[in-house]
């Protein structure tokens, strides 16, 4: 392969955090396949080390793909057609794309020269085998590397099977040894490998067949006992097989370590062992609590139990401690303990039930100052919310829970542009026939509206007048902005200022109850501008900016930041524009919001020709037009909106030569969207990178949330912080959220370097 370095780096694979030990022969006879092929898939019994292999490997082949490599992690998925939308969020595509998330993603790919790594599709592999069929066509730089128990059986793959590592028993050290040894010394720091026990560890090894994860299992029993003790105890496990090494499958020596690890944790760990696996992929202490606290495991003693089981490795801790889960070995082996134990149908209705109580929460806060944070917890929370879905949706007797919970989610799926996951659970719904006809109605005002977001007004249509129709105010406001949002789109000026009118007419006498319902004051501002009222179109938008700063809310007040900025540029008042423009960037930013990211990037461009910055406009033009066809929507924003990207075009072209003008729009084609943001700002592109933005020019924190940041930057912990400044340690919770998401970082660490740099720059003080 050609080495590309302009991106080298790209994407989103996680760091290693043991050693990687071995496979130098599988490594290389990969990396020669995906020279000449553009499909690998490494197959292996559970257990075997495929996910570290393919991990290992996509690293070592970075600097060979200019558009990066990217992990997709399926084991949590479990709806087919699901698939594309689930490698476009890994791929960082916005959810608002309009049009079939496999055409989009096929689009997006086109031409790109990219690695996709799709991870344990052996439970998908007609839904992995049709989309690699269809990506590898569509775009011709792709290479796909897949890891599954079985092929995926598609013309050009090359199945390369992945084998335990090798035990000789030689004079050379083993693979398997070695990392029986590293795994040994981390578990019991006293142990060290030695002639002494060297043989000992060699049969161990032996006896599990090599498999990796049968090794670190039985490496994690040396906090309790010695090596010589380990190997009598797995031969004794052997024995009771009944069968000799030679007769014995792979998949029975894995499934022997693990029923040993099961049988050697305590009553209440095997208990929370099986309930676990009700989860699809992580969780947080919380939800470990809500949903399998009982019996033998009392809620309040939870933690502890949990704690003993990540000691054991059964359960692995992630994301600074707050997150856990199991690998799918070992969570399938729990899944059959629960299903043994009976447990199985009221463990998922504890789990939907859960979810729906979150769901519930956010939906309670879309209106206030904790909103961000909400939305946050539930994207966090998505693949739990999906299999919470999929029980209510598809059990009768839960279909009027699983119409509450989708209805609940609406606000969620909205501010965060999960249009594709959205329209597909608000179709599911409209297929249950007990539904309710006012459920019914605002199931389909909710796909509506999702509709209108993806450029299908004519789905949307009937299902606006149904609302219109249920005879309930409150729907029928948001049914008459649903109809403003397609006159708007279409260019129907009128029409779309008087169904706006009606609509907040009637929520200024129902209230406001949910952030779409506030949306009406910026787009009707946005219809007034339109019109060329600009006075009345700046007065909405102040009116709703008020509103978003009395209550704390931001999705909303995003957009009534970006509708005050287009007034006030349309004003002649450029520096307040681009002051408000800014501070909605910050805010769609915040919250991944890449539609509403690009609508104030057009709006910036224009400001960068008004200050001279002509090739910045023109890069501005440039990063656009690729946001655009990515999100493939700008058309549906209708006839005005494109002939104002069309004169911002016409204006730099005024005030550059041909050949600068389409040199730098095309080299702004090329930037993603952070370093467009980073541009916009003013910012190298570097600077983009999370945590290297200069603190003082944007800070979003509010006092609370900077005295929080300097008390994270001195190393204490959430609760300590909370008996400083004497406050709930949940509400320090919440304002760490919050200054994650609104600074753009994930670790504590980014915060104490932001935090520094402020500091610095603000000077001494006095």
């Amino acid at each position: 392969m050609t080495v590309l370095a302009e991106k080298a780096g790209a994407g989103n694979l996680p760091a290693e955090v043991t050693k990687f030990i071995g496979r130098r022969r599988e490594l290389a006879e990969a990396k020669q396949v995906l020279a000449r092929t553009r499909l690998l898939t490494l197959t292996g019994v559970g257990g075997v080390g495929k996910t570290r292999l393919a991990v290992r490997l996509a690293t070592d082949l970075r600097r060979s793909f200019a558009d990066g490599v990217w992990l997709v992690e399926l084991s949590a998925l479990h709806e087919p057609e699901l698939l594309p939308r689930t490698v476009a969020d890994a791929l960082q595509l916005p959810g608002q794309t309009a049009g079939a998330p496999l055409d989009r993603l096929s689009d997006h790919l086109a031409d790109k020269r990219l690695l996709l790594l799709l991870d344990t599709c052996e439970h998908l592999v007609d839904g992995c085998a049709l989309l690699s069929e269809v990506l590898l066509r569509a775009a011709p730089g792709l290479r796909i590397l897949t890891t599954s128990r079985e092929p995926l059986d598609v013309m050009g793959e090359h199945n390369l099977m992945i084998q335990p590592l090798p035990v000789s028993g030689g004079p050379g050290e083993d693979d398997a040894v070695a990392l029986f040894a590293d795994r040994a010394e981390a578990m019991a720091p006293g142990f060290a490998l030695s002639g002494d026990n060297r043989d000992t560890v060699t049969r161990l090894c032996r006896r599990l067949d090599g498999i990796p994860l049968a090794i670190e299992l039985a490496a994690v029993r040396l906090r309790t006992m010695s090596v010589e003790q380990l190997e009598a105890r797995i031969d004794d496990r052997f024995r009771l097989l009944g069968t000799s090494r030679a007769g014995r499958d792979r998949h029975r020596t894995l499934r022997a370590a693990i029923e040993w690890s099961h049988e050697l944790c305590t009553p209440d760990e095997q208990a929370l062992w099986a309930r676990l696996s009700v989860f699809p992929g992580d969780f947080d202490l919380t939800a470990a609590e809500g949903v399998c606290g009982g019996d033998e495991v009392a809620a309040d003693g939870l933690f502890e139990v949990l704690g003993r089981l990540v000691e054991k490795s059964i359960v692995l801790c992630e994301r600074d401690g707050r997150r856990y889960r199991m690998l799918d070995t070992i969570r399938e082996y729990g899944a059959e303990r629960l299903a043994e134990l009976g447990e199985g149908p009221a463990l998922r209705r504890l789990h939907r039930d859960h979810y729906l109580d979150l769901a519930v929460q956010a939906r309670n806060a879309a209106l206030g100052a904790d909103q961000l944070g909400w939305l946050i917890r539930l994207r966090d929370e998505n693949a739990n919310l999906r299999v919470a879905l999929e029980y209510s949706l598809s059990s009768p007797d839960e279909e009027a829970t699983g119409l509450r919970l989708t209805i609940v989610l609406q606000h969620y799926w909205m501010c965060l542009g999960l249009f594709a996951e959205a329209r597909r659970w608000h179709e599911r719904a409209l297929g249950i026939a007990s539904a309710s006809p006012r459920d019914r109605a605002v199931v389909g005002y909710g796909a509506a509206m999702v509709a209108v977001q993806q450029g299908e007004p004519d789905y949307a249509r009937p299902l606006f007048a149904a609302a219109l129709e249920a005879g309930d105010d409150e729907l029928r406001a948001h049914a008459l902005h649903g109809q403003a949002l397609i006159a708007l789109f279409e260019g129907h000026l009128d029409e779309a200022r008087a169904h706006l009118e009606e609509a907040r007419a009637a929520f200024d006498e129902i209230g406001y109850n949910d952030p779409l319902a506030l949306l009406t004051g910026p787009h009707l501002s946005t219809v007034l501008l339109l019109q060329g009222l600009e006075d009345e179109a700046l007065a909405v938008a102040q009116e709703t900016v008020r509103g978003g700063e009395e209550t704390g809310e931001c999705w909303n007040h995003s957009f009534a930041l970006y509708a005050r900025g287009a007034a006030h540029w349309w004003l002649g008042e450029h520096d307040k524009a681009v002051q408000d423009l800014l501070a909605c960037l910050r805010i769609k930013e915040s919250l991944g919001d890449q539609l509403g990211i690009t609508l104030a990037l057009d709006l910036l461009t224009p400001a960068s020709v008004v200050g001279g910055e002509n090739e910045r406009a023109a890069m501005l033009l440039g990063a656009t037009d690729t946001m655009w066809r990515t999100l493939g929507a700008s058309g549906q924003y209708g006839p005005h909106y494109m002939q104002r990207r069309a004169t911002s075009e016409r204006a730099v072209l005024r005030r550059l030569p041909r050949r600068p003008f389409e040199d730098a729009k095309r080299r702004g084609a090329g930037l993603s969207v952070a370093e467009a943001i980073a541009l916009a700002r003013g910012e190298a592109a570097s600077d983009a990178a999370p945590g290297a933005a200069d603190a003082p020019a944007a800070d979003p924190l509010t006092v609370r949330e900077r005295q929080v940041a300097a008390l994270v930057a001195e190393g204490l912990s959430n609760r300590e912080i909370a008996e400083r400044l004497i406050i709930a340690k949940r509400t320090v919770d919440s304002h760490v959220e919050h200054i994650l998401a609104k600074l753009g970082f994930n670790s504590r660490t980014q915060i104490a370097t932001w935090n520094e740099r402020r500091d610095r720059a603000a000077g001494p003080r006095a």
